[in-house]
């Protein structure tokens, strides 16, 4: 999809723009920027960056909560080359499942598809984060955000941070395209506990909301969930949150997103750290590696 994104050639807090076949020779200090060469004036600060196949927004703005990773799809990124995890992996979906004990990603249910979202009709207001306003965290190697860090994972992104979720703050997240047009993401973050956020269940349940309604889905078809419950990680107390989002856009294999966001008390009194992690619906080897991204989730980075 085309944008500005971190400069392949590594400079800091620089941008080039993808316009889907090259690079720019321009490049920014503002993802936020036109495109080279568009007439125009910049999009306000709280305007949205691109999500999915069709170029879906998020909100650019500031939150303190910390978000756990989220496998999602929809930004091209440089490919990292980390060590934590074994071999790489590929980026061809096959049939399977995800994090819940049972199986395989059937449609979704009556109810699911009746209603696209429960934040439609919940009257939950989503805040505006500051996803790109970076806390200073360890040179460790790992994807840190909130008091969260989790490992890299070879054949996915450099860390950057994660403008789809715009209702956090201090955010950073892996990607791999799955297919054009669709990717897996991994990101950790920040969210204040206050309002719809109170407790780790409402911060999991509104996020998720959150992503329903930040259109990250425009063909989406219904949802279902499949794991909601009470968790530890590294010894917290924390609340996951599945579900299979489905999404019939033209032109893709893909039948939508295994979508999880988890919520943890890192023992602030403020904000939770939270982990996403979203990816395609049928991938085993990516279900597989979601789970194993969670399990090694630290809290303390």
């Amino acid at each position: 999809m085309s944008g500005w994104y971190p400069d392949p050639g590594g400079q800091p807090d620089r941008y080039r723009y993808w316009s889907g076949t090259s690079w720019s020779q321009e490049m920014s200090s503002d993802p936020a920027d036109p495109a080279p060469g568009t007439p125009g004036h910049r999009r306000p600060a709280t305007a949205d960056e691109h999500r999915h196949y069709s170029g879906v927004a998020f909100g650019v703005a500031a939150l303190t909560l910390v978000v756990v990773v989220a496998s999602t799809v929809g930004i091209i990124r440089r490919v990292a080359d980390p060590d934590q995890f074994g071999a790489e992996v590929g980026s061809a979906p096959s049939a399977g499942t995800g994090h819940s004990p049972s199986a395989a990603p059937d449609g979704p249910s009556t109810t699911a598809a009746a209603s696209r979202s429960t934040a439609a009709t919940s009257g939950l207001s989503c805040p505006a984060g500051r996803p790109a306003e970076l806390a200073p965290h360890p040179m460790d190697g790992s994807v840190h955000g909130g008091r969260l860090a989790m490992p890299r994972v070879p054949g996915y992104s450099a860390p950057g941070p994660e403008y789809m979720l715009s209702w956090m703050s201090d955010t950073e997240g892996i990607s791999q395209t799955t297919e054009p047009g669709w990717e897996s993401i991994f990101a950790v973050g920040e969210l204040q506990r206050a309002g719809n956020f109170g407790t780790v269940r409402d911060a999991a349940h509104a996020s998720m909301e959150c992503a329903m309604r930040t259109d990250w889905y425009l063909h989406l078809t219904g949802h279902k969930s499949v794991q909601d419950a009470p968790i530890s990680i590294d010894g917290h107390t924390a609340w996951i949150l599945t579900w299979r989002v489905y999404d019939d856009t033209p032109g893709l294999s893909v039948r939508g997103d295994q979508l999880t966001f988890v919520a943890v008390d890192d023992g602030r009194n403020d904000a939770y750290s939270m982990w996403c992690g979203m990816v395609p619906l049928g991938d085993t080897s990516r279900a597989a590696l979601d789970e194993k991204v969670l399990a090694q989730l630290r809290v303390g980075g």
